[in-house]
């Protein structure tokens, strides 16, 4: 369990732009189920050295919360505002508008009590795109404040597919592809070409990179995945306890920590009674490798993940714009354990195959349809209880990064400070220098009370204010 943090005196916002500077570059880089220990600087053996320097030269905030879910968790982020509040207390179906027959808080997501981090930042001038996920009902990014947008507008499908993948608005010009599509790859493709058209037009960027890795259905290139297959057959109970150690030793918790159990399976609409995990040497054989295989497609995509997050990075530095770049890096909720020890195959539910001898090599290659189970969940979330769905720590717990080029006093430091997606708003005006308004295109606006992170690069807690036009 995470310990309690008596916060301190708040301290007052400065402005973090004056009118001689350049205003500062902002990015968001969203991943999808992945869980708050999957990442090497946050305790996990899957190889993400980016993000672990990322770590070294930034901060971990190690009590950032999101919304449990993939829609709510979205809709917060980019409003600053809790879910129910704009309609997505639940999941937006990227086919159906607003549903006048569902509570308020239910019935998809609004646009007459609110305005999005994009739509403030564009205001404040900033070239504003988007790359990735959105699952936000119908409407489209370049409808909320982007500019430009690439990238899947429902919740998951095929990374080996051009087809669910839209380039936004109708008409803008579309990259050539080079080689085998793979979804992470292309929609770092564009997030670098938005941050290339900012740099021409002499604006900053507001750039929300939102992967939808390592979301199922589960797809890597073969040669990556068999680089895990070693390591995920030593089974989730080892796993599980080699994290841990690591987790402890690194100080990401808080007090005398202790390892929660290894967990169970819970009800749910294809689980009727929920049962506890099985050990992974209670397993058949086939069972293991079958099960191995999974995660180490999972792995596979948050190397991949990690690898385009070092490759946009790079092109910043070329642009000379890294310095004045500020990222912020988390997950939409945490590891999924949809719906039992097994996973499933073909879609989601119960359905599932053990796979064996050749099948093991097609497994997450063009065609498939795979996910990893609850006992890798379990392990994503180390140390702490349940999964995405759930408003226990295992649900709502992110592993948080965050960057700021070679203006960070706090370097390589822990920031304990319990914090929430709706401080993301404040700290993109915060980095803009603007403010949060009454009124947005004669709308009269929910207030936003998220507060500012910015504070945590001067070793400082946070605002205790939203930035609100006078």
């Amino acid at each position: 369990m995470k310990a309690q943090l008596i916060l301190p005196m708040l301290c007052g916002m400065a402005s973090t732009a004056s009118a001689t500077e350049k205003p500062q570059n902002v990015v968001i880089i969203l991943t999808d189920d992945l869980g708050f220990s999957d990442i090497g600087c946050f305790g996990g053996e899957i190889e993400t050295p980016n993000l672990d320097k990322m770590a070294e030269q930034g901060i971990k905030m190690t009590q950032l919360y999101n919304s449990a879910r993939s829609c709510p968790s979205r809709a917060c982020l980019l409003t600053g505002l809790y879910p129910h509040q704009v309609g997505v207390g639940g999941m937006a179906n990227a086919k159906i508008a607003i549903d006048p027959k569902k509570p308020v808080g239910y019935a998809g997501f609004r646009t007459d009590n609110n305005v999005t981090i994009a739509e403030l930042m564009k205001k404040a001038g900033y070239y504003t795109a988007m790359s990735g996920k959105w699952h936000l009902g119908v409407q489209k990014p370049t409808e909320r404040g982007f500019d430009d947008y690439y990238g899947l507008l429902g919740g998951f499908n095929s990374f080996w597919s051009t087809k669910p993948y839209s380039r936004l608005p109708e008409g803008a010009p579309e990259l050539k592809s080079e080689g085998t599509f793979y979804a992470t790859n292309v929609i770092t493709d564009y997030a670098i070409d938005f941050a290339r058209k900012a740099h021409e037009q002499q604006k900053p960027l507001f750039l929300y990179l939102a992967y939808n890795a390592p979301h199922f259905p589960l797809h890597a290139p073969k040669e990556r995945i068999d680089k895990y297959m070693k390591t995920y057959l030593q089974g989730w109970d080892k796993l599980r306890d080699e994290r841990f150690k690591r987790i402890v030793r690194s100080g990401l918790l808080q007090g005398t920590p202790e390892l929660s159990p290894r967990g169970e399976v819970p009800g749910s609409a294809f689980v009727k009674e929920p049962h506890a995990l099985p050990a992974w040497d209670s397993l058949t054989p086939e069972q293991q490798k079958d099960l191995a295989r999974r995660m180490a497609v999972f792995a596979a995509m948050v190397d991949i993940v990690d690898e385009n997050i070092g490759r946009f990075m790079k092109e910043l530095k070329r642009l000379g714009e890294l310095d004045n770049t500020v990222i912020m890096f988390m997950s939409d909720n945490g590891a999924c354990a949809e719906w039992h020890e097994f996973g499933f195959d073909k879609k989601s539910g119960v359905e599932y195959h053990t796979h064996t001898g050749d099948e093991l090599d097609n497994m997450g290659q063009p065609g498939t349809y795979h996910h990893y189970g609850t006992g890798w969940a379990n392990l994503g979330c180390t140390p702490f209880s349940l999964y995405k769905h759930y408003a226990h720590e295992g649900g709502i717990s992110t592993p948080c990064i965050l960057w700021k080029g070679g203006k960070n006093k706090a370097k390589g430091t822990i920031n304990h400070t319990p914090c929430h997606f709706t401080d993301i708003m404040s700290t993109c005006l915060d980095i803009a220098d603007s403010t949060y308004p009454e009124t947005y295109k004669g709308r009269k606006l929910e207030k936003a009370d998220g507060v500012s992170l910015l504070p945590a690069f001067e070793k400082k807690p946070k605002s205790g204010k939203t930035r609100r036009a006078a």
